[in-house]
């Protein structure tokens, strides 16, 4: 079996930092991020969560290298002690300054040599932006067949968390990488070997309401993943998962 793929973090977290070099000093913190990070016009909730998901970068990175280069001589912690106090200490509602004057240049530099360092055991293909939004499209409209359905409150709650889950990997993507995707993805199979009822409603073939639709999703983000490297095959696994589930 061949070695999985590292889906590089310390790429995701030097992203957001170039991008912030693009904007003034005096710009508003909370303007800027919310920019950054996608979530212009959404409530703070959203904004507060993928700032969340981007201050867990920094110990991610360390994860990543400790799991795959644990014998690295060189592991200046210098980088990591800016960005740390660079989300710590920002305000919100006062200048981009309060974050970006944390980032220097020798903390970008350490990023980008941890990112070249990660690309030797080969990273995951990126997703196309199109991809993202097509499947982004696909799920609100599920969510709202499913909302106005005549579902049991049950099954309802059950599907639409499971399919929330997906949604939300998805929009996080570009600072959460990959593999929440993938997650999302089989947490919503294994779910189905503990419901009856709510293995029949993913499954095609059954006669559900919905089960060819969420298949199809299923399977479509598992291909999304696959041609991204994060998990070989993994839409085969899934179709093959469905097809015995409907049994």
């Amino acid at each position: 079996m061949s070695e999985l793929k590292i889906d590089n973090p310390a790429q995701r977290l030097l992203d957001l930092l170039e991008q912030g070099k693009n904007y003034k000093r005096e710009d508003n913190c909370r303007v800027v991020w919310q920019q950054i990070l996608q979530v212009v016009g959404m409530e703070e909730q959203h904004l507060l969560t993928r700032l969340a998901f981007a201050m867990a970068l920094p110990g991610r990175i360390i994860q990543v290298r400790e799991d795959n280069f644990s014998s690295l001589r060189g592991k200046s912690s210098h980088w990591k002690s800016h960005v740390d106090k660079a989300f710590v200490t920002q305000s919100l509602n006062g200048t981009w300054s309060t974050f970006q004057d944390d980032i220097d240049d020798r903390t970008l530099t350490e990023l980008g040599m941890l990112s070249d360092l990660f690309e030797t055991r080969g990273a995951h293909a990126g997703i196309e932006a199109e991809e993202i939004d097509a499947l982004l499209e696909r799920i609100t409209q599920l969510r709202s067949e499913i909302r106005e359905s005549g579902l049991s409150a049950t099954m309802k709650t059950l599907l639409l968390k499971q399919i929330a889950q997906i949604q939300e990997a998805l929009e996080s993507y570009s600072i959460s990488g990959v593999e929440p995707v993938m997650d999302a993805v089989q947490s919503t199979l294994g779910l189905a070997v503990l419901h009856p009822e709510y293995r029949n409603e993913i499954s095609k073939g059954t006669g559900s309401q919905f089960g060819e639709k969420i298949s199809a999703l299923l399977t479509d983000t598992a291909s999304v993943v696959t041609i991204a490297g994060a998990m070989p095959m993994i839409s085969g696994a899934v179709h093959t998962a469905l097809t015995y589930l409907s049994k």
